[in-house]
């Protein structure tokens, strides 16, 4: 008969397994607690280092900016230095020419001072055209015909446009009507409207201030009316200019408010929803912009000798042909100054404003180039007014351009992406049926989240494991392999225990998950509903902006170029 089976050391054996079970528990917490830490860590090292890549590239892109700054101003001062050496005598002549006049006005300088000081410029001049006009002036106020004959051809000779607008303004200026048009007239004849230098722009200050004469005035009106009608044939011609005002009308746009948060985080189609807003707040700005150029007076000076003064001002200090290439760069540099060092932005602007700096434009050009940067034309207020009244057909024409083009990008429906939902919202959508899908379909990856937490897996194979060791165990026990059997029951009781840790967190995980996912549900509803709202407010402002194409259109069409022009001071009744 079989002795008693000794059950002590078999106990023991159990309980070391449970001690060295918790102990082993712990171990793998402090460790899931250092792994979590490490996992901490290293996203916070990844993060510091998008960080550092972020301020580097920013330090790099300061230091490039400051880097073209730098150079821009130092190559400026140069550019200015070498027009000042090689172009400043240009200015001490151009100074003269209206000082001459106002000086005989005023009758305090000597005809002898102004004789000198002009033959002087002569010498210090040898291809400028204004210095033999101002001999020639000067010869003429003290009746020296042979003298002013020979500086009067050798001006036109060096400029025979801007020779000829000289004298027109100062027989103008002393209301010589009859030798002023003949100088206007042989002046405009000569003209090819397909290639005006930027002198041109004189003639329309002439005209918007009122200063041609009953003979001048409307030979130029006609003369220009005429070249209007002549260049708009060419639809190439003209799409140029339509092209360009639609460019710069959409320059003008202003930017979506920053209140809408929801929408442009939930929706794929926000970046087109936002080009499409964006695009329509033109038609509004446009309008200001016009509104602005065209309300108050334009300030005139009191009689004809200022108003012609104001006019040779522009002609005698705009930048002569010799000039252009160092001026062409000037500009260049100051719009890197302007753009604080960004060439990218410098070369987009001096783009927009290329026909500015070229040596001759066509007359449709011209037009856009005072109502469009006045300042860089030299052109007036009044001409600024006078342009833009010419150019109403092509603004009109470019904003129709923008309105159709921004209606045509109006999407049939509007994307929709919350917890991988997907819809299409569009007027027939209902959002209550949305949002319930919405929660239905969170509801779904919840429940199939949670049906993922059940006892499959290792933990199953485990339980098995142990009841099978269990079975070889008792069966050694019996079969008189003590040994074996507490081997094999321990192993039993290992599995047995890390089967039922496993099995006693699974209500709690599913639990967690169901709550998770509510959460997720009522931030998700919450999200399509705001998003819902935000995409009325949007579309109720879109299409007020696009209603100010109408208002803006019926206002370009309402100016007249003729309602521009200025009275002379010296001749009240009309035309």
């Amino acid at each position: 008969m079989n002795s008693p089976i000794n059950l002590k050391p078999l106990v023991n054996a159990v309980q070391a397994v449970q001690d060295a079970q918790v102990a082993l528990m712990r171990q793998q917490a402090v460790m899931q607690d250092s792994i979590a830490q490490v996992a901490a860590t290293g996203d916070q090292t990844q993060n510091d280092l998008q960080s550092l890549s972020a301020r580097f590239d920013e330090f790099t892109r300061r230091e490039e900016l400051r880097h073209n700054l730098q150079v821009a101003h130092t190559e400026i001062v140069q550019v200015r230095q070498q027009l000042a050496a090689e172009f400043g005598h240009f200015g001490d002549v151009r100074r003269l020419a209206t000082g001459t006049l106002q000086a005989l006005d005023s009758g305090i300088v000597s005809q002898a001072s102004i004789r000198q000081l002009s033959e002087e410029l002569m010498l210090l001049t040898p291809r400028y055209w204004l210095a033999p006009a101002l001999v020639a002036l000067a010869a003429w106020i003290r009746n020296d015909p042979d003298l002013a004959y020979r500086a009067l051809n050798e001006a036109v000779r060096r400029d025979n446009d801007k020779a000829a607008l000289f004298f027109a303004m100062v027989l103008r200026r002393h209301q010589r009507d009859e030798a002023a048009v003949r100088w206007i007239r042989q002046y405009v004849v000569r003209q090819d409207p397909a290639n005006l230098s930027r002198e041109f722009m004189v003639v329309l200050d002439a005209v918007s201030c009122g200063v041609f004469g009953v003979a001048a005035k409307p030979l130029v009106l006609t003369e220009t009316s005429e070249w209007i009608s002549r260049l708009s044939d060419d639809q190439a011609t003209v799409d140029r200019q339509v092209t360009r005002w639609q460019e710069e009308l959409d320059a003008l746009r202003r930017p979506v408010d920053p209140r809408y948060q929801i929408l442009p985080a939930i929706s794929p189609t926000w970046p087109q929803l936002k080009e499409l807003y964006e695009g329509a707040t033109v038609h509004q700005a446009a309008l200001e912009m016009f509104q602005g150029v065209f309300t108050g007076p334009v300030p005139l000076e009191a009689g004809l000798r200022d108003r012609v003064d104001n006019i040779l001002d522009g002609l005698v200090t705009n930048y002569d042909i010799e000039e252009a290439p160092l001026r062409l760069r000037e500009a260049g540099l100051q719009a890197i100054i302007d753009a604080l060092g960004d060439r990218t932005a410098a070369d987009k602007a001096m783009r927009t404003r290329e026909a500015l700096h070229e040596t001759t434009v066509d007359f449709l050009t011209l037009i856009s180039n005072a109502a469009l940067y006045p300042e860089q034309a030299g052109a007036s207020l009044g001409t600024r007014r006078f342009a833009t009244a010419l150019a109403k057909d092509w603004i009109v024409q470019a904003a129709g351009r923008l309105e159709a083009r921004n209606v045509a990008s109006v999407p049939r429906s509007v994307a929709v992406a919350i917890e991988g939902w997907q819809a299409e919202v569009d007027n027939n959508t209902n959002q209550e049926d949305l949002a319930r899908d919405l929660a239905r379909h969170i509801d779904t990856e919840t429940e199939r989240a949670v049906a993922q937490v059940r006892f499959v897996g290792k933990p199953l194979g485990a339980s098995i494991g142990a009841g099978v060791c269990l079975v070889i165990a008792l069966t050694s026990a019996l079969g008189g392999s003590t040994g074996a059997g507490v081997f094999f029951l321990l192993a039993a009781l290992g599995l047995a225990l890390w089967t039922f840790q496993m099995a006693r967190g699974l209500p709690a995980r599913r639990a967690e998950l169901r709550r998770q996912g509510e959460q997720r549900k009522a931030v998700a509803v919450s999200q399509l509903y705001g998003g819902i709202a935000e995409l009325v407010d949007l579309n109720k402002e879109w299409q007020q902006a696009c209603a100010s194409a109408g208002v803006l259109r019926e206002y370009v069409e309402s100016l007249q170029s003729r309602g521009f022009i200025a009275d002379s001071p010296d001749q009240r009744r009309g035309m």
